[in-house]
């Protein structure tokens, strides 16, 4: 195995230059080598996960298929491995597996490393072969790349965030009885089946408490009265009719506003397929095709509770 500081900054500067270009392409900028015993080149990779849609493809496997290939065995003794971040689980694991001799990488990864951050995958006594490691070479290069990287990647988001037109709506939580007031509804494009809650677009003049309550009774021929200090916003996608759906919504807790009675046919949009009334029970269940609306959903019925509406 190599045990030479400046040969292990030459191939870590080649694992970095792999890594740039990982970046480019779209992907997390990690780059990889494996080199011989002797001081060849046996391969070398980068990180395609989103090129090829596979949870597979990180630089280090990668690297350790291609040189097993070559050789023609799986064994990759005395081998050792050059990559720009600490490995995860998976690769640390295969690296184990392949009886890599020695593995040199960079940067740490607090969230995901388990060669020393979270596991100790490589020095475990528990396992059948040990790997030698080093760690910090070309430390500083390498963590400033993929902090970059991410760092772009979020920038990137809050950019697109700020460019879209989002839908103002209100939506109502409406709570009786340990159950929840909503409508049965398909979507005109993909037909599938959704439980909606009352809620719709805010119209010129009015405010948001005022639409949940018109909304209602459109929807649902339900009045109700909304309690406006359980105010909840939030921003999320909705893909509806084969369209993206920005939407700002502000959710609030209600409950019924006159007498009980049944559930009335209501004469609404063409995708509108029935009112009802679902148990608090089934909440996770029914909201569970978005995060966000079932988040609102968890949290003023929580509150409906502490109300004992």
């Amino acid at each position: 195995m190599i045990k030479n500081a400046e040969q292990d900054k030459k191939w870590m500067r080649k694992a970095l230059e792999l890594a740039h270009k990982a970046g480019k392409n779209g992907e997390v900028p990690i780059g990889a080598v494996l080199v011989s015993p002797t001081g060849e080149l046996l391969s070398k990779a980068a990180n395609v996960r989103e090129t090829l849609h596979t949870p597979l493809g990180h630089a280090e496997l990668l690297c350790l298929h291609r040189a097993a290939k070559k050789l023609q065995s799986w064994r990759l003794e005395d081998c050792t491995l050059y990559v720009t971040l600490e490995p995860c689980v998976m690769c640390a694991g295969a690296i184990q597996q392949a009886r890599v001799g020695r593995v040199v990488y960079a940067a740490k990864d607090a969230k995901g490393g388990a060669v020393e951050s979270l596991y100790k995958v490589l020095s475990d006594a528990r396992l059948n072969h040990q790997v030698q490691v080093t760690t910090g070479v070309l430390e500083k290069e390498c963590s400033e790349l993929i902090s970059a990287f991410f760092q772009n990647r979020r920038d990137e988001q809050k950019q697109l965030k700020s460019e879209k037109v989002y839908r103002h709506r209100a939506s109502a939580v409406v709570v009786y009885k340990n159950k929840i007031l909503g409508f049965h509804a398909e979507d005109p494009v993909s037909k599938k089946k959704y439980f909606f809650l009352p809620g719709g677009m805010i119209d010129r003049g009015e405010n948001a408490a005022t639409t949940a309550v018109r909304e209602a009774k459109e929807e649902t021929d339900y009045q109700i009265k909304v309690f406006p200090e359980t105010e909840f916003r939030r921003k999320y996608d909705f893909t509806w009719n084969g369209k993206n759906q920005p939407c700002d919504t502000i959710f609030y807790l209600a409950t019924l506003n006159e007498p009980w009675h049944e559930v009335r046919a209501v004469q609404d949009a063409d995708y509108h397929r029935g009112v009802a009334w679902i148990d608090l029970k089934d909440v996770d269940r029914v909201f569970a095709y978005d995060k966000d609306i079932l988040w609102a959903v968890q949290k003023l019925t929580k509150t409906a509770r502490k109300m004992k509406l």
